[in-house]
């Protein structure tokens, strides 16, 4: 499976994801403020009360001496302990009645629920895609005229788009078939992968990981890395040859531009003549 298609999958699980997190974080609310409710209800919350009303414990008036630590100072804590609390028990219960209703009505779903979602959507996506997959996963191939259509291109652009892909294509295709020291090359493995009498197409995307991980001979890079640079550098190249209005809608289409069919692909043609299908 190609890593695109694993995004698009996290994403998905993602989006699904965050009712959930909204009731979590609701219930971890609901504990704070219970929490809340227990340290104002300890002695040393009431004394911290008082402070805050200016009268300091233990203390004596100015004027006469007198005790000002009085029994009315507790009582008024008391009052506002009993008031806070009631303010925070309504909250509470305010959050979990809805809560419960959105659990109820279906509107944010459970974690078993997201997990079945997202299983099934894969297997849905997987389903639909299954008879367009290469050996590599999901093809996003498509032909240039499709592409000129959806960009209004000139015979002229059309042109110069399809000479641009086939010189990217050349040179992406000789890089990662440098030899190695025993002489072959990372897209003979593929080929052998796909000899494989048993699971070629298993063994041919175990090959295709390897471009995550292997260097070009010759060099500190992965395959990946050098695929990825030359596919940025095509799109760049886009961009002297569309208007801007052309290139917005290029952008949307999220076309891999070495899928696009121009009639020439060095590395089918290499894959068909080892297999001698050419």
């Amino acid at each position: 499976m190609k890593p695109a298609l694993i995004v698009v999958f996290i994403a998905f699980a993602a989006t699904l994801s965050a009712g959930a997190f909204l009731i979590r974080r609701q219930e971890l609310r609901i504990r704070e403020l219970e929490s809340t409710v227990a340290r104002q209800s300890t002695p040393e919350a009431a004394t911290e009360l008082v402070r805050r009303a200016g009268i300091e414990p233990g203390s004596h008036g100015a004027a006469g001496g007198a005790a000002s630590t009085a029994p009315g100072a507790s009582g008024s804590t008391e009052k506002e302990i009993a008031a806070r609390t009631a303010q925070l028990e309504e909250r509470i219960a305010s959050m979990e009645k809805t809560a419960l209703a959105r659990r109820g009505t279906g509107s944010l779903p459970s974690d078993e629920e997201l997990d079945a979602a997202v299983a099934k959507k894969v297997e849905e996506k997987l389903g639909e895609q299954k008879k367009n997959e290469g050996p590599f996963g999901e093809d996003k191939k498509r032909p240039m005229t499709e592409i000129s259509k959806d960009l209004e291109l000139t015979p002229q652009q059309e042109d110069q788009m399809v000479q641009m892909i086939n010189d990217s294509k050349r040179a992406m295709f000789a890089e990662v078939s440098v030899p190695r020291n025993d002489g072959t090359n990372i897209v003979d493995d593929i080929v052998a992968a796909l000899q494989d009498p048993v699971d070629p197409k298993e063994k041919a995307q175990a090959v295709f990981m390897k471009l995550f991980s292997d260097k070009i001979p010759g060099t500190d890079e992965t395959y990946i890395a050098r695929i990825m640079k030359s596919k940025a550098a095509l799109n760049e190249q886009f961009k002297t040859v569309l208007t801007p209005e052309q290139m917005k809608k290029y952008e949307r289409l999220g076309q891999d531009p070495h899928e696009i069919q121009t009639g020439y692909d060095p590395f089918e043609e290499y894959v068909a003549e080892r297999l001698g299908k050419k």
